[in-house]
């Protein structure tokens, strides 16, 4: 009896956890993906949100934008995706298996940190290769957020 009330909050737990990394996924997309409608300069949630405040030329939005192509990034959200599946049915097993949850967990892990990590060197070649002193500093003054007063 206690081991079935453990399964069952540890499957609430990755539930909630699941449920929380599909909104975080669902935020942090690139360009040509759902949330990457145009904003102010074309830019909209995305690595950068706040590039549709920093005045750029149409220069550095084909410079933002051929960067931004390089990598889609839709590979990693189909392995994420992929991920969250199984673990979604290990969950949901008639006899869950506790060390294959445990595998998969870790498994979303490394996923979600090369994610961040591709994001941020994607920022950084950005903010260095293209945005001019002025913009890095008008970028670092926007409130937090989605980069538009959010």
């Amino acid at each position: 009896m206690i081991i079935r009330s453990r399964i069952l909050a540890i499957v609430a737990a990755l539930v909630l956890v699941a449920a929380a990394i599909a909104t975080v996924s669902a935020q942090g997309q690139g360009p040509g993906r759902r949330g990457m409608g145009p904003g102010p300069g074309g830019f909209g949630p995305g690595p950068l949100p706040m590039l549709g405040r920093l005045d750029l030329t149409d220069a550095q939005k084909d410079q933002i934008k051929s960067i931004l192509g390089e990598k889609s990034g839709q590979t990693d959200r189909q392995t994420l995706g992929n991920l969250e599946r199984d673990l979604n049915a290990a969950i949901m097993a008639d006899q869950p298996d506790l060390s294959k949850i445990e595998q998969l967990k870790s498994s979303i892990a490394e996923a979600q940190t090369a994610a961040l990590n591709d994001r941020v060197d994607l920022q950084l070649r950005i903010a260095q290769q293209v945005l001019t002193p002025e913009q890095r500093q008008k970028a670092r003054e926007l409130p937090a957020g989605r980069g538009r007063g959010n």
